[in-house]
């Protein structure tokens, strides 16, 4: 299913959909380059998921630890309260994680993929594995 074209299709639904959460998007307004550079943002984001999908575990464990030493240093406002977050609150890095499975499963399955319910529910099983990674 990683290696459909459609999944870069998933990919930019999952960044919209992630962004629907106002933490999630001020993080991301306040801590990242994309606005400078969007496509070198997109690459590194689809690097962890080809590592975490295609990579070895020892690999996937470092890219985690290496997504979880970043977000842990960042912090973000809410401009209407003047409340500051850690970007690496459970509950958020949940939110994003289940938006990007959401929308890959999404997608492949309407452009027509073969995908069972069984596989899906085995498709959501790993990733409930992966979630802890980031």
């Amino acid at each position: 299913m990683h290696g459909d074209p459609m999944m870069w299709v998933a990919g930019v639904r999952a960044l919209w959909l992630q962004a629907l959460h106002p933490r999630a998007v001020r993080g991301i307004m306040q801590n990242s380059d994309f606005r400078q550079d969007p496509w070198r943002r997109l690459l590194r984001t689809a690097g962890f998921v080809a590592t975490t999908t295609y990579g070895t575990a020892d690999a996937a464990e470092r890219a985690g630890a290496a997504v979880r030493a970043i977000h842990r240093r960042l912090t973000a406002t809410d401009p209407d309260t003047g409340e500051r977050y850690r970007v690496d609150d459970p509950e958020l890095l949940l939110w994003v994680h289940c938006a990007e499975v959401a929308s890959y499963l999404h997608v492949v399955r309407a452009s027509g993929l073969p995908f069972t319910d069984a596989t899906a529910d085995a498709y959501i099983a790993e990733h409930r594995r992966s979630a802890r990674l980031p």
